[in-house]
C-alpha cells in the first residue's frame, strides 16, 4: 500500500515540477525580448515634455506651435529671448491679457526649463494670406529698419533676437502697436526704429512689414 502511494505521489508531483520549470523558462524568455524591444524603442522616443511646460500647450499649441493668429508660437525662438520676455511679463515690463498673472507662479528655474524646451522645437512658418504689393514694400522696409537685428537669408539675426518671418500677422500687429505706445518695455532701440518708420512711412508702412513677415519667405 505504501509503495502504491509513493508511486502515485511521484506521478502527481512530476508534472507539477515540470510545469513549474517550464513556466520559469517561459517567463524568462519574453523578459529578455521585451527589455530589448523597449531599449530599442527608447532610442527613438522624443524628449519627454517637462511638466512645467505642459500648461502652456492649451494656448500656445502642442510643442509651442500656436494655431491661433492672436497667440504667438513659442517653438524655435531663442532661449535668451524667451527668458527675457517671460521675466518681463512677470515683473510688469510687458503687457499681456493673462501672461503677467500666470507667470507669477513660476520662478527663474521654471522659466529656464520652459525657455530651453521651446527653443529646441522646430520653428513653424504659418500659412497666411498676404498682399504681394504690401509684402514687396515690406521687404524693402525690413532691410532698412529691421534686418540689422532680426536678420534674413542674407544676414543672420543677432544672438537672442527672434525671427519675424512666418509669425502670425494679427499677433505682429498688436505687438508692434504695444512697442509704439510704450506698453512693451526693455527694447528702446526697437521702439525708436518703429517710431521712425511710422513718421516716414505712416501706418501703411507698418502694415507692409506685417504682410512681408506673414509671407513667411525672407
Amino acid at each position: 500500500m505504501n509503495i502504491v502511494r509513493y508511486h502515485w505521489c511521484q506521478i502527481r508531483l512530476r508534472p507539477i515540477c515540470l510545469s513549474g520549470c517550464f513556466l520559469i523558462i517561459l517567463l524568462a524568455i519574453p523578459a529578455y525580448g521585451v527589455c530589448d524591444e523597449q531599449a530599442a524603442l527608447g532610442a527613438r522616443w522624443p524628449e519627454a515634455v517637462p511638466l512645467v511646460v505642459q500648461p502652456c500647450f492649451p494656448c500656445h499649441g502642442p510643442q509651442g506651435r500656436s494655431g491661433s493668429p492672436a497667440i504667438p508660437s513659442l517653438a524655435g525662438l531663442p532661449r535668451d529671448y524667451l527668458e527675457a520676455v517671460m521675466r518681463a511679463y512677470r515683473y510688469g515690463g510687458r503687457f499681456g491679457t493673462v501672461m503677467g498673472r500666470l507667470l507669477q507662479a513660476y520662478d527663474d528655474k521654471a522659466i529656464g526649463v520652459m525657455a530651453r524646451y521651446f527653443s529646441r522645437q522646430p520653428y513653424p512658418l504659418q500659412k497666411q494670406t498676404t498682399d504681394w504689393r504690401l509684402a514687396d514694400r515690406g521687404r524693402m522696409l525690413h532691410r532698412r529698419y529691421c534686418r540689422d537685428c532680426h536678420g534674413d537669408l542674407a544676414r543672420p539675426a543677432e544672438k537672442g533676437v527672434p525671427p519675424l518671418h512666418g509669425r502670425w500677422m494679427d499677433y505682429l500687429r498688436w505687438t508692434l502697436r504695444d512697442y509704439l505706445v510704450g506698453i512693451n518695455q526693455g527694447d528702446e532701440e526697437m521702439a525708436e526704429q518703429l517710431r521712425n518708420l511710422l513718421r516716414r512711412q505712416g501706418p501703411e508702412g507698418l502694415e507692409a512689414l506685417v504682410h512681408y513677415y506673414g509671407k513667411a519667405k525672407p
